[in-house]
């Protein structure tokens, strides 16, 4: 049993060597054919560049089991360019739907913010001046410019009168004050305090007579004068509603009544050469029946001013409509009831 192994073995062992050598030698065959065929004919030079690209190197020869074909010669061409990579195919993304628009947010009124300091050019812009100027017959131009103040009430005052009025829709206020001394000082009282102060020399008022009475709310007087001996309805009566005489003599009513706290006066100017009589007469009314009015008598002579507190006890109301008359007030005072 082993002698046949062994020859078996060295059966194989033979075939073995034999296909070997025959595989040898036609390797070799295939060599010399492959390199005989891979010399180039005719290789045209291209270039590349600065220098001429090199031959293409010889092709190596495979073995094989079996003879190679024959190699027919061909021109070499030039490597083709390196593609680039195909890159994988991304999954395609759904297109967003855009979100839809949100309702406007309903526009909020901005916080109140505290008021920046007004600059210089708008505090000038709203600043209030009084002018005053001397006119004739001994009176004060008064001249009163507040454009931030439109239709504030103001009061006025000179030697002891005091008025009330409004000023205008420009903030303006001009009217005319019987100067009753010769320094003619105003001041000028505004609803927040601020006072504005100015004078005007007014000499002629040193020359002048002057009689007034002055009342606020509805404590209503009124003046009346008799000149060169006149009675009611003559010509040579003067008051509110015949301020001028022709005799030279003249009544000024001032203040505003429409205002909510009044403050009135009247004020009359005697004749330089005409004597007259006065007299304050108070009406019986709802608003001043049953209590007492109050007010106040101003006399300027020789530029000298003489204030007196007047006070007037009005009957009950079943006298409605009655007059109580103030004869020769701030003298020798006779009472007088008119029906």
């Amino acid at each position: 049993m082993d002698k046949r192994k062994k020859s078996l073995m060295r059966g194989g062992a033979v075939i073995l060597v034999a296909l070997a050598a025959g595989h040898l030698v036609q390797t070799m065959n295939a060599e010399k054919v492959a390199a005989a065929a891979a010399k180039p004919k005719g290789i045209e030079q291209v270039s590349a560049g600065p220098e001429a690209a090199a031959p293409a190197p010889e092709a190596a020869a495979l073995p094989a089991a079996e003879p190679a074909p024959a190699l027919v010669a061909t021109e070499p061409e030039a490597p083709p360019a390196p593609e680039a990579p195909v890159l994988a195919a991304l999954p395609e993304v759904p297109p967003v739907a855009p979100e839809p628009a949100l309702p406007a947010a309903p526009a909020l009124d901005p916080a109140p913010e505290a008021a920046p300091p007004a600059p210089a050019a708008a505090a000038e812009d709203c600043a209030s001046a009084v002018t005053l100027t001397a006119g004739p017959q001994a009176m004060i131009s008064v001249a009163i410019a507040a454009p931030c103040r439109a239709g504030e009430r103001v009061v006025l005052r000179h030697a002891g009168l005091a008025l009330a009025e409004e000023l205008g829709a420009d903030g303006s206020l001009h009217l005319d004050l019987p100067a009753l001394q010769t320094s003619g000082e105003v001041s000028v009282l505004f609803a927040d305090a601020e006072v504005l102060r100015d004078a005007v020399p007014v000499p002629d008022a040193a020359a002048v007579h002057r009689f007034a009475v002055q009342w606020m709310a509805d404590d209503a007087f009124q003046l009346h004068a008799f000149e060169n001996g006149a009675d009611y309805g003559q010509p040579g009566e003067v008051w509110s509603a015949a301020p001028v005489s022709p005799n030279g003599g003249y009544l000024v009513s001032l203040g505003n009544p429409g205002l909510d706290l009044p403050m009135l006066a009247e004020v009359y100017t005697f004749p330089a050469e005409t004597p007259a009589d006065l007299s304050i007469e108070a009406t019986v009314t709802e608003t001043t029946c049953g209590r007492e009015l109050l007010g106040e008598v101003l006399e300027a002579q020789q530029g000298k001013v003489t204030v007196t507190d007047l006070t007037l006890a009005m009957p009950d109301c079943e006298a409605l409509g009655d007059i109580l008359v103030l004869k020769n007030p701030g003298r020798d005072v006779t009472l007088a009831t008119m029906n």
